[in-house]
């Protein structure tokens, strides 16, 4: 604070501490356009935070393209990771094989058969979450593979008028300490097309509900999901941001938190 300033307050002159407001005015009006002019509109019809329904595929050939999509996306050996309550460590790939070397029209199968596998083993270890007897018709693993797929993130962007140029996607399968089994869905999107781009300025996510859950004729899954702008441009060390947020719902099927996030 200057001497002209100090003698201003002390001698109660308001007159001559104008120009100094006058300044200070013109600098916070300054900031705060120059934060507006960061902050870009969501894309589309997108909200901050937002519900989604996601329907079940009826026919036998919607129902094996799903299957297929899944075992692409478990070929990637890269974007599709799990959470649970003894692996928690960002970018933990799942550990099931892609069917290689399987003939084309088995390959979605053999993925499905062994994504129940799995989700059987991470269940198993929780007292009563596996009735072993009703795992041959077991809608949990049909309620995974139906969302890791390309069609419901396509649905979701379509729905609210987001160009489908959606980089870096990820999905989760997490398996909460009570059996609880959700999957989520991230994904960079753009409100402009930039040739070459490797990330976009906001960031999608999408997380189910418990699709463990009975749900009576309901044929749909329900997802939250929240859409912000961010200048992060590494998707792996975006979701490494949410890992307490997770835990938490692991630990304590508290997920409100990272609904919100």
């Amino acid at each position: 604070m200057s001497a002209g300033t100090l003698e201003a307050l002390a001698s109660g002159n308001w007159v001559g501490l104008a120009p100094c407001l006058v300044g200070a005015a013109v600098l916070l009006a300054a900031l705060f356009a120059l934060s507006t002019l960061r902050r870009r509109p969501l894309p589309g019809k997108l909200k901050p935070r937002g519900t989604f329904e996601s329907e079940d595929p009826m026919s036998k050939d919607a129902i094996d393209e799903r299957k297929r999509d899944f075992s692409r996306i478990v070929a990637t050996r890269r974007d599709l990771w799990i959470w649970t309550d003894s692996e928690r460590r960002p970018g933990t790939v799942i550990p099931i094989e892609p069917a290689d070397g399987v003939a084309a029209e088995q390959v979605g199968q053999v993925c499905y058969n062994r994504l129940k596998f799995w989700l059987q083993g991470e269940l198993g270890k929780i007292p009563g979450a596996v009735d072993l007897g009703a795992t041959s018709q077991w809608q949990v693993v049909d309620r995974v593979v139906y969302f890791i797929s390309a069609s419901p993130g396509f649905d979701f962007v379509m729905r609210h008028k987001v160009h489908p140029m959606l980089l870096q996607c990820k999905f989760m399968i997490f398996v909460s300490k009570s059996a609880q089994v959700r999957v989520a869905w991230y994904a960079f999107a753009t409100d402009k097309i930039v040739p070459g781009s490797t990330s976009g300025p906001f960031v999608i996510k999408l997380v189910s509900e418990d699709l463990r859950a009975e749900r009576g004729s309901r044929s749909h899954a329900e997802f939250r999901y929240t859409a912000t702008q961010t200048s992060e441009g590494d998707m792996e060390q975006l979701i490494s941001k949410h890992k307490g947020l997770i835990a938490r719902g692991i630990d304590s099927d508290d997920w409100e938190p990272y609904l919100k996030a």
